[in-house]
Formats: C-alpha cells, sequence, structure tokens
C-alpha cells in the first residue's frame, strides 16, 4: 500500500513540474471558481514566442497550462503545449513555432485535477526569417569546374551558408556547407559536359534559422 502511495506521489510531482513527457496524460474538469491568468504580454522572435504574466495570488492554484492553435482554429480544437507547474513561475517560451506564422493561445491555471476557464485567445505572430543572400553568380572557370559567388550575409548572426543545386530542373539538393559569415564561395567540380545546373545559397544562423533562398543561377557546362 505504501509503495502504491509513492508512485502516485512522484507521477503527480512530475505531472505538476510540467515535464512535457508526461503532461499529456493530465485531463482536467473545469473549476470556475479558479482565476485565470490575464494580461498576458508575448514577446515573438523568429523562431520562438516568450510569455510573460503577473504573479497569481490564489493559494488554491498550483500551476498554468498553456494552450495553441492556428489562427484559423477555433479554441476548441487547440492543444496543450505546456504546464508550468508552480503558481509563482511567471514565464514560458514556446520553442515550436516556424518564422513569419500566426498562432493564437489560450491559457488557464489549475489545482487538483481541475482548471480555470480559459483566458481570451491571445493572437501573436512571429517574426519574419532572416532576409535572403542578396547576390550570387556561378561561373564556369574550368571544362568540369563551377565556381559560385556570392555576397556576405549583413547580419552578424550568421555563420553558415548552405548550397544547394538542382541538375536539368530535378529537385533541389544539398550539396555543400560553407562556414563563417564572410566566407562567400564554393568549388563544384562533381559537374558534367552537356548539363545545365542551378544553385542556390540559404544563410544560417548560429541558432540554426535558416533565411529565405537566394535567387537561383544557372550554367550550362
Amino acid at each position: 500500500m505504501k509503495k502504491s502511495i509513492l508512485i502516485l506521489w512522484v507521477l503527480s510531482l512530475i505531472i505538476f513540474n510540467g515535464c512535457g513527457a508526461v503532461k499529456g496524460l493530465m485531463t482536467y474538469g473545469t473549476d470556475p471558481s479558479l482565476n485565470t491568468v490575464r494580461q498576458v504580454h508575448a514577446l515573438p522572435k523568429i523562431n520562438s514566442i516568450g510569455f510573460e504574466w503577473k504573479k497569481i495570488e490564489d493559494q488554491r492554484i498550483h500551476g498554468v497550462n498553456i494552450y495553441r492553435g492556428d489562427a484559423s482554429q477555433d479554441t476548441k480544437n487547440f492543444k496543450r503545449i505546456g504546464t508550468v507547474g508552480n503558481r509563482y513561475a511567471t514565464h514560458f517560451v514556446d520553442t515550436h513555432v516556424k518564422p513569419d506564422r500566426t498562432y493564437r493561445y489560450t491559457f488557464s491555471t489549475f489545482a487538483f485535477g481541475k482548471e480555470s476557464k480559459r483566458s481570451a485567445p491571445l493572437e501573436v505572430r512571429t517574426l519574419p526569417s532572416f532576409s535572403a543572400v542578396s547576390f550570387v553568380k556561378a561561373y564556369k572557370v574550368a571544362p568540369s569546374v563551377v565556381k559560385l559567388l556570392w555576397k556576405p550575409h549583413a547580419d552578424p548572426s550568421i555563420n553558415t551558408y548552405i548550397v544547394e543545386r538542382s541538375v536539368n530542373g530535378s529537385e533541389w539538393k544539398f550539396v555543400s556547407q560553407v562556414e563563417g559569415q564572410l566566407m562567400a564561395e564554393y568549388i563544384d567540380t562533381f559537374v558534367r559536359n552537356g548539363d545545365t545546373y542551378s544553385y542556390r545559397i540559404i544563410a544560417q544562423s548560429y541558432d540554426k534559422i535558416r533565411a529565405y533562398p537566394s535567387h537561383v543561377t544557372k550554367i550550362r557546362i
């Protein structure tokens, strides 16, 4: 009996501390007497959105649930994406978002398997991704050698360039990765006479955020 009680106690601690692996196991009834989260402030970035709310004063409350949906979704179809298992905590960051996209969020407080009514939906749009590399050009420098030159990206967050290639109009494929913001060339020696090669450059930041692809440059060997 003591062992069963201990297991249940440990599970409840894990759930109320917001562990992403098990929070989906918890379902909630509604307790209208619980105060919901109000005045949520959102700070959108390219690939994340931070949220901040006022301290919860109600001592019955154990924490906050966060729900998310796309802008086109009804709030009934929102999914719980996070649980903050401490009423003194006032921040949450959603890192599973894409650039230049609108999301809607709603929040609730919870206590002993019950949650408050959800807050009014909050609509947030993430920032656009980095601009594309502004210039790229392919040159034939030998019978079976193509040299790519591009203008280094102006944003200091960029530290990598991804080179993609299409042969005779086929799908784009990864060719190489060039390191360093100021590094602005790539030599392609895997080309054959009679084929047409298209290239584009995708700048990437230190935290793996990709810019929009550059314009396409073509060359026939």
